[in-house]
């Protein structure tokens, strides 16, 4: 009966975490919808034209060593996935996904990969540098923390709901296509398909307009 009462919360957890996730990636305004019978542009959940929805900014300490921000991948497209270096379940399946998709592209047109950890205690150096071997995700990936403060602001911002058990952390699994503008595109929930997700980065890499006379530096 314990047993059973504990599926039941973390099954209640997840469907939480998913609505969560769901509500902000489609529940929006700005979320382009694709006309009857045309096939969509991007293969996200949600999409958003180019210029229609900022990504909201953030900056957080590296893992590894010193601080990164979102601003600072201006001027070439970058990936937000929210992981836990220990997780044994989904996280997983979406690093194996994101070091795949980093495979099938050029070393030039490899997206910047933010992992913005939901575990900020059992997140350690050795643990995402394992994380990272085993997933097998390239070298252009951050694995970045902060105070429980700093990362709950931007797990709220991008719909991420984290929810501690007792053996695990639940958390929304989204993994979030920023241009080279700064402009969130498109919305992926688990499973990640590396090929789609590797074109929609050539896609939006190409179809980004830039301001004149800017390096988007």
């Amino acid at each position: 009966m314990a047993r059973r009462l504990a599926l039941v919360v973390c099954l209640a957890a997840v469907a939480g975490v998913a609505a969560g996730v769901v509500a902000h990636l489609l529940a929006t305004p700005t979320a382009s919808r694709p006309a009857a019978l045309r096939l969509p542009e991007l293969h996200g959940q949600a999409t958003w034209a180019a210029g229609r929805r900022p990504a909201p900014q953030f900056t957080l300490r590296n893992v590894l060593g010193g601080t990164v921000s979102l601003a600072s991948t201006r001027g070439r497209p970058a990936l937000i996935a929210f992981l836990d270096s220990r997780c044994r379940s989904l996280c997983p399946l979406v690093g194996r996904a994101l070091g795949d998709t980093e495979r099938a592209l050029p070393a030039g047109a490899r997206p910047d990969v933010l992992v913005v950890s939901v575990d900020p205690v059992g997140d350690t150096a050795a643990s995402v540098r394992s994380a990272a071997r085993r997933w097998r995700m390239g070298s252009n990936w951050r694995w970045l923390t902060g105070t429980r403060r700093q990362l709950a602001a931007v797990w709220r911002s991008y719909g991420i709901v984290v929810r501690p058990t007792t053996t695990d952390i639940v958390h929304g699994s989204a993994v979030y296509l920023v241009d080279a503008r700064g402009d969130e595109r498109a919305g992926y929930l688990a499973p990640l398909l590396p090929n789609f997700l590797a074109l929609d980065i050539r896609r939006v890499e190409a179809r980004t307009p830039r301001a004149s006379g800017s390096s988007d530096a």
